[in-house]
């Protein structure tokens, strides 16, 4: 029996529109954990949006991928919440959930917008699931510095020692993220604020912001960090 607080509406191009009312109303979702965000209620946040998430795996069905919409506004505020609930978890080190919700984002935005799969390929290293990262390398292109780190920790983890041909390419082309990995110090101040509020952010806050991301995971595994220092 169809659900009156939600429905997918297939579009010509094979993709889905997530209308929904009430708790199925995902851009009210998205907009109450901005506002926590704002007033700096991040646990809090945090919860909203891993209830919201838990919403929507309850009408996705699990058996076939259902792609979404990115243009429709409900569509788009549930891959948003899907994909800061992955992230959410993965600071807290919880590989095993974040991965699952990755894994979800692909199916249901196989555009990846959220780039989430230099995320994931992250988590199936931390978990030694490597078949299913060589799976996934096919998608991790060199234009991406995260997706080259993830390259590069992989060819550590399998070989035994850094591929030199994937560090000369992190070196030359994605500088800053180098000099984050290797850098003493990190720290979120306000120059860094400041600069990725910009309209136009420096490669080198950028950097950080993935380095401040990703970093509960470096210091569970340090290995890669160490061996770029040497």
């Amino acid at each position: 029996m169809p659900n009156a607080e939600y429905r997918f509406n297939p579009t010509p191009d094979q993709l889905f529109e997530l209308e929904g009312q009430g708790r199925y109303n995902f851009f009210r979702h998205k907009e109450e954990v901005e506002r926590l965000v704002d007033a700096g209620r991040y646990e809090e946040a945090c919860e909203r949006r891993y209830e919201a998430f838990m919403l929507l795996t309850d009408i996705v069905p699990e058996d076939e991928p259902l792609p979404l919409r990115w243009e429709h506004a409900n569509s788009r505020a549930a891959l948003s919440i899907l994909y800061g609930s992955a992230v959410d978890h993965f600071r807290i080190g919880d590989l095993e959930m974040s991965m699952a919700q990755l894994e979800m984002l692909l199916d249901c935005d196989p555009e990846d917008h959220f780039e989430g799969v230099n995320l994931l390929a992250l988590c199936y290293i931390a978990t030694e699931e490597m078949d299913a990262f060589d799976d996934l390398a096919i998608d991790l292109t060199e234009k991406s510095a995260e997706a080259v780190v993830a390259r590069l920790w992989a060819s550590l983890r399998q070989e035994g020692v850094l591929d030199k041909s994937l560090v000369s390419l992190l070196k030359s082309r994605h500088k800053a993220f180098y000099a984050e990995l290797i850098a003493s110090e990190h720290p979120d101040d306000e120059a860094f604020r400041k600069d990725i509020t910009s309209e136009r952010p420096s490669q080198t806050a950028e950097a950080r912001e993935w380095w401040l991301l990703t970093e509960p995971l470096w210091r569970e595994f340090p290995e890669l960090i160490e061996a770029l220092r040497k």
